[in-house]
Order: structure tokens, then C-alpha cells, then sequence
């Protein structure tokens, strides 16, 4: 499986020291992803899922979606940060596994798919990731 990395406001940081430690060479997803595009792009090309939860569906998380837009739903997963961080609309409240559909049916819209193909996609991730049957 590799590594989950969950950091905030320490992209670059994380990049620099994953590139350091050969991390192209282990993997894993970059949790609770909030970077930018080249953030994005830099994790991906070192073989990192970007895990996308709650905070994708904030008003304010316009250049998480815009990023989102741009990398390919190969490299995406739908988690949650249960109990943090819950998706609209049921943000301030204590997050739970079940409402990861919000945050699917926000990515679902951003690629432009049907939310029950973004789940299936998103789904075959996390079985890659994981090593899953």
C-alpha cells in the first residue's frame, strides 16, 4: 500500500521530503488533500493517490475543485477524515463514513460523470491502493 500522508499547509515540505526518501518508490495516497495543481501533479507522478474528502465541497475550496478538474480520476480516492471535516451540508456536525456521498457526488460533478460512475472509478482506486481483492 505505501504510505497516508495527512498534512496541512506543508505541501511543499512533504513533496521536498518525499522526494528526499525516494518516496516514488513506496506510494501511497496524500490524505486529505488541500494543495494546489502542482502539488497535485508532483504527488501523482510519484505514484500518490490524492484522497479528496470533505473540504472539496467548502465555497471556499474553489482552487481544491479547480485542481481537481485537472488531474485524472485515476489518481483520485473519496475518503473521509471522520469525525473532521464534514462534507456540505453537513458541515459543523460530527463527519461520519456515510456522508462521503457528498463529497462523491461534488467530484462526480467536477469530471463531468454520473455519480454512480465516479464511485466505481473511485471505488477501483482504493482497491489498487489498498491491495483489496
Amino acid at each position: 500500500m505505501g504510505v497516508s500522508i495527512h498534512a496541512r499547509d506543508a505541501d511543499d515540505a512533504v513533496l521536498e521530503v518525499l522526494r528526499d526518501e525516494r518516496g516514488s518508490e513506496i506510494g501511497g495516497v496524500l490524505h486529505c488533500f488541500s494543495g494546489n495543481y502542482e502539488h497535485a501533479k508532483a504527488g501523482v507522478e510519484m505514484g500518490f493517490y490524492l484522497g479528496i474528502g470533505g473540504s472539496a465541497t467548502y465555497p471556499k475550496s474553489a482552487d481544491l475543485r479547480e485542481t481537481l478538474k485537472r488531474i485524472g480520476i485515476a489518481h483520485l480516492v473519496v475518503e473521509t477524515d471522520a469525525p473532521y471535516l464534514a462534507p456540505l451540508p453537513y458541515r459543523g456536525k460530527r463527519n461520519e463514513p456515510a456522508f462521503v456521498v457528498e463529497t462523491l457526488k461534488v467530484l462526480a460533478g467536477l469530471k463531468g460523470m454520473a455519480v454512480d460512475e465516479a464511485a466505481a472509478a473511485t471505488t477501483q482506486n482504493a482497491q489498487r491502493l489498498f491491495k483489496l481483492a
